[in-house]
């Protein structure tokens, strides 16, 4: 096999798994369905009152023309 044949190959080969790694990357942020919450997070979503203020602040947020948009809880 001659040394330009080789490259070809070679070049083929880098591209076939640069896609292959980029698919699998992808595959793995796609089907991440991880469900991390603490218990601080499992209580404030349980209630009601602090989620409706939860809500406005962040109704607010959307209304308000400056760029911040963080929500400290």
């Amino acid at each position: 096999m001659t040394s330009n044949k080789r490259k070809k190959i070679d070049n083929w080969l880098s591209i076939f798994f640069g896609a292959l790694a980029i698919l699998a990357i992808k595959s793995i942020f796609d089907s991440d369905d991880s469900k991390i919450v603490s218990k601080k997070g499992r209580k404030i979503l349980q209630d009601k009152e602090k989620m409706a203020e939860i809500n406005e602040l962040i109704k607010k947020a959307e209304k308000s023309s400056s760029k911040i948009n963080e929500i400290c809880i």
